[in-house]
């Protein structure tokens, strides 16, 4: 039996993919892995160069695929189609497992016709862009693509209650509902704090307070209003650490200047040790305009940190309003302002907060997911029997 694991970019599978390729394994399949590994990736490319070397290493076949970042490339949506087609017509797959927007389009039209022969289609919907409060466009264009190609999938998995009430009413297709890829909570409550050592790294005096953010500094990511809630907070006693790359980072920079609070926020790049990052901090805050389920949150509940979020799909599935930490509007700048300034004041009411978040957080163990995950893979693997 083989199994092809497929994502826009080789980033995707190592951070999301690496347990649903070992219970593939397990449950007997022999999996190939494709993604585009050029670019795209969250990954630096000498982080995307090891990362394949390791799959090669372990046996899988790995197939590079330059999936296009923009849905207006027809033509190079086009070659990534009749790429992907060729490849499974050579290798006979029983399980296709794709994701990712552009990419789990273009992979279940070029497996669409293998679905005769046996082939089991997944779509992993990391959070459908046709939410609640999307754009036109995006309610429009999105909702009806995804409807379409609904009826070339076996199963689709989404990992929010949002998602999976749309689909579930709206898509001929079987739906599942999964707990996101899951937190290794055990091995995050090992990792040791390390307060001291990270104010020295970042040259934070030990007295300041640590408000934390960690994301992709993108234009979704919403970044300026964390910036600006901060500036408007007026905290002496606290610093903003951005943990994160992206394209945005000169103009948040800019902003920071302009507001006049540059020296009391820093941005710490891309982090590998990010839950020393977490455990070093007092608050966590999380500006995002759209999310599937963010594991940068997850990961500051596993901590035990207070949070001051977006009221948006995905945050709403992991936190409840005054009870892990404070929700408003994502560009509600006064609401975040407010946010961080009763949990810097309050530091009894972010702890309790943060015991909850802990609790909360539990659900969303790989034990879990994973285990979700073995029931939906081998119910399609039986219905190939």
């Amino acid at each position: 039996m083989r199994a092809l694991m497929f994502a826009s970019v080789a980033s995707m599978v190592d951070l999301f993919n690496r347990d649903n390729i070992r219970i593939l394994e397990e449950l007997g399949y022999k999996v190939d892995v494709a993604a585009n590994f050029l670019e795209g990736s969250v990954y630096s490319a000498g982080q995307v160069k090891r990362f394949k070397k390791e799959l090669i290493n372990s046996g899988h076949d790995v197939i590079d695929v330059p999936v296009p970042r923009s849905m207006f490339d027809i033509a190079g949506m086009v070659k990534t189609v009749i790429r992907l087609r060729k490849h499974m017509a050579a290798k006979h797959y029983d399980i296709i497992h794709c994701q990712s927007p552009i990419g789990g389009v273009l992979c279940r039209l070029a497996a669409a016709s293998f679905r005769r022969d046996g082939t089991k289609v997944v779509y992993y919907a990391h959070g459908f862009h046709f939410y609640k409060g999307a754009d036109l466009f995006n309610r429009i264009v999105f909702y009806n693509i995804e409807k379409i190609c609904a009826r070339i999938t076996d199963c689709i998995i989404t990992l929010n209650h949002e998602d999976y009430g749309a689909a579930s009413r709206k898509f001929a297709a079987r739906v599942e509902y999964v707990r996101g890829v899951g937190m290794n909570i055990d091995e995050i409550e090992r990792i040791p704090a390390d307060r001291e050592n990270v104010r020295k790294e970042l040259l934070i005096p030990s007295d300041k307070k640590i408000i934390l953010s960690v994301c992709e500094l993108s234009r979704r990511k919403n970044c300026a209003v964390a910036i600006e809630a901060f500036a408007r907070a007026d905290r002496d006693d606290a610093v903003l650490v951005l943990c994160g790359i992206g394209e945005q980072i000169d103009m948040l920079k800019e902003l920071a200047a302009t507001l006049g609070v540059e020296k009391k926020v820093i941005f710490a790049g891309f982090c590998n040790d990010i839950i020393r990052m977490f455990k070093a901090a007092d608050m966590f805050i999380f500006t995002s305009k759209q999310e599937g389920l963010p594991a940068a949150l997850m990961q500051a509940m596993a901590c035990g940190l207070p949070v001051v979020c977006s009221r948006i799909r995905g945050n709403t599935d992991l936190i409840e309003n005054k009870k892990q930490g404070f929700m408003c509007a994502y560009d509600n700048v006064e609401g975040f302002c407010k946010g961080i300034n009763i949990l810097l004041d309050n530091p009894k009411l972010g702890r309790k907060m943060g015991s909850r978040s802990r609790e909360v957080i539990k659900l969303y163990d790989k034990k879990y997911v994973n285990e979700r995950m073995r029931e939906i893979y081998l119910s399609l693997k039986d219905e190939n029997l």
